[in-house]
């Protein structure tokens, strides 16, 4: 993850963690902004048809928060601890957290790019 990349970090956690991962997130300097989610869905544990005791209309879907951030590579280390540490309970369902590479930005306004685009600036 060199500094000269984007990459986009998705985090999938339990909604009462977001407050939690979010103020341990604003302590990073430099720290890019974020978006959250409320997403539903299901992980391999609980991927299963309803048993026999069990009703099919049961919901399988799990209610989670997605969070989504970009940033410079060399941040995304930092940002990704912070994510562990904070929204870590112990217990199945803490969550998971996807690092990609971002092929191209481009801010709107201004037309900066690449890693620029994510520079925060008076003229944005």
């Amino acid at each position: 993850m060199a500094t000269g990349h984007i990459n986009c970090v998705v985090a999938f956690i339990q909604p009462f963690q977001v407050e939690k991962v979010v103020d341990a997130l604003r302590q990073i300097p430099g720290f890019p902004g974020m978006s959250v989610s409320d997403v539903r869905g299901f992980g391999r544990h609980d991927a299963h048809s309803p048993r026999k005791e069990e009703r099919s209309e049961v919901d399988p879907f799990q209610s989670r928060a997605r969070v989504e951030i970009f940033a410079s590579g060399g941040q995304v280390p930092a940002i990704v601890e912070t994510i562990r540490q904070s929204a870590r309970t112990g217990h199945a369902g803490d969550g998971i957290i996807f690092v990609t590479d971002v092929g191209w930005a481009l801010r709107i306004r201004s037309g900066r790019q690449g890693p620029e685009a994510l520079r925060h600036g008076d003229e944005d």
